[in-house]
């Protein structure tokens, strides 16, 4: 199962004005912390390719469990933290696993190049 319907988000395209976008929403209306996941409408591929950048810099080299919280610098209005092994959107009270959120970006990037 793709990590976009593990966490119920739809992607797709829309052209208005001959101006194609790329959207994230959640499936069948549903509300709950997914939803901010939708932050991924706000990343273009250049700004995708660098948040995965950022993640897989973490990867390669060995976490240390006690580093610091490193903030993303790829959105300006949206706060992205690494919290290793955990991701934060914002200020909420509640993280997502920092491999999802690589696997997600991954997948995102894919969907954007299409």
């Amino acid at each position: 199962m793709s990590k976009k319907d593990q966490y119920g988000l739809e992607f797709y395209k829309i052209n208005p004005n001959n101006n194609k976008t790329h959207n994230c929403r959640r499936k069948n209306g549903i509300v709950d912390q997914n939803n901010d996941l939708q932050f991924l409408n706000d990343l273009d591929v250049s700004k995708t390719e660098f948040l995965l950048r950022e993640i897989n810099s973490y990867f390669n080299t060995t976490p240390d469990p006690n580093w610091t919280t490193y903030e993303s610098m790829v959105l300006e209005h949206i706060e992205l933290s690494i919290e290793y092994p955990n991701f934060r959107i914002g200020e909420r009270p509640y993280t997502f696993l920092l491999t999802d959120i690589r696997d997600l970006l991954q997948e995102w990037l894919v969907f954007l190049q299409s």
